[in-house]
């Protein structure tokens, strides 16, 4: 899943907290975010503050149910 071009953060990590299982974001490098993870959710949080239009990667979840609780975020 890819995040909309102007998701609300603090909504969509109130949201991955809501989730049962891990939620991750993988970069266009293949770097894995755990979004559960305090220190994952800063450095997420900075990188689409500063770029969120050229933002490249995308979000998968573990159950998938948690599928369901993110997909207003993601197109």
């Amino acid at each position: 899943m890819k995040l909309k071009p102007n998701v609300n953060v603090p909504d969509f990590l109130q949201a991955v907290q809501a989730c049962v299982d891990e939620v991750f974001f993988i970069t266009s490098e293949g770097d894995h975010l755990n979004l559960k993870s305090a220190l994952s959710q800063f450095i997420f949080t900075a990188v689409i503050a500063g770029r969120l239009q050229n933002l490249e990667g995308c979000i998968t979840a573990q159950n998938p149910q948690d599928e369901s609780l993110l997909s207003q975020y993601c197109i």
